[in-house]
């Protein structure tokens, strides 16, 4: 039995820690509909990333991944094989990461991220005096055939353009969600090097009022299309009047019969995800996210989450 600290992992542990995720939350089908936390990618170094593996003799039980992209919060996820669970392994995982997390970012919020559907969530938290803070949902709502009703009669009071111009939707992400132009410009890239993803325009007559992101996912095998919505966001100027409904039930008009829309949202979007919540998305899966209320062992850590 031994433990290591990785910053890149080799196709060879990824593919053992794949296979133990898909153990570990049950997986039964492909797709977003189980919301389950980030792998990472084979033979890629991250100075921000770092994993922590447990192995007996040369399969791994145990997986620990910590991220912290801003240098304040560390991200902790992971999971240990249900027939390994309660035996302290994904324990001597946290302590070497720590230790590990100290090193690389000095003091650091640790924040946990644990999959509400395993049973040994809550002992774990509870054990650990972890709080909650806050959730990300997968919520989903599916179309049974072209001849159901969307609805909301004024779906067409907007229009959805769609665009490929990087330099304008990274100014319209930027407006929408508040975020700093390098990282705007650094994402819309990427999802217009995706050739399964579209940007739209959302119109309001001539205006531009916002912008969404559709990703077509096609499984091998399965008789319905899967729809992701990567981002729908509105304008300030233009909140708070009906175009972000307006948008989304647009999008559902015009979904392929046996299809269903997916996206991932936080709690702490309050207004968001009450907005999916009262159009009848459904949640399907969640993943919780917890705070430490105390200075974990060998850290002289802050406490509470940003």
């Amino acid at each position: 039995m031994s433990n290591h600290i990785y910053h890149k992992l080799s196709q060879t542990a990824l593919a053992q820690i794949s296979a133990l995720h898909d153990v570990c939350v049950n997986k039964k089908k492909p797709g977003p509909s189980l919301l389950g936390l980030v792998l990472p990618k084979a033979d890629v170094s991250e100075d921000d990333t770092f994993y922590a593996l447990y192995y007996i003799e040369e399969t791994t039980v145990s997986f620990l991944s910590c991220f912290c992209p801003d240098g304040m919060t560390a991200e902790i996820s992971g999971f240990t094989h249900p027939d390994f669970r309660n035996r302290g392994f994904f324990s001597c995982l946290l302590k070497e990461a720590q230790k590990e997390a100290q090193s690389l970012f000095g003091d650091v919020i640790f924040c946990f991220q644990c999959l509400s559907s395993d049973p040994d969530t809550a002992a774990f938290c509870k054990a650990r005096r972890l709080t909650f803070s806050r959730a990300e949902c997968m919520m989903e709502w599916r179309r049974e055939s072209s001849a159901q009703k969307v609805p909301f009669a004024s779906h067409s009071a907007v229009r959805l353009l769609p665009t490929s111009d990087l330099t304008l939707l990274t100014r319209l992400h930027g407006k929408a969600f508040g975020c700093p132009m390098e990282l705007c410009t650094d994402y819309m890239s990427a999802i217009l090097e995706d050739p399964g993803t579209s940007s739209y325009r959302i119109l309001a007559g001539k205006k531009t009022v916002g912008l969404l992101h559709l990703t077509f996912l096609r499984t091998d095998g399965q008789k319905e299309e899967t729809v992701y919505l990567m981002g729908l966001g509105v304008l300030p100027k233009f909140r708070r009047s009906g175009f972000a409904k307006a948008a989304l039930w647009t999008v559902f008009s015009r979904l392929p019969e046996h299809s269903r829309l997916t996206l991932q949202v936080s709690t702490s979007n309050v207004a968001a995800f009450r907005l999916y919540e009262k159009m009848g998305l459904q949640i399907s899966s969640r993943l919780d996210y917890f705070s430490v209320t105390q200075t974990l062992p060998g850290t002289t850590q802050k406490t509470g989450i940003s």
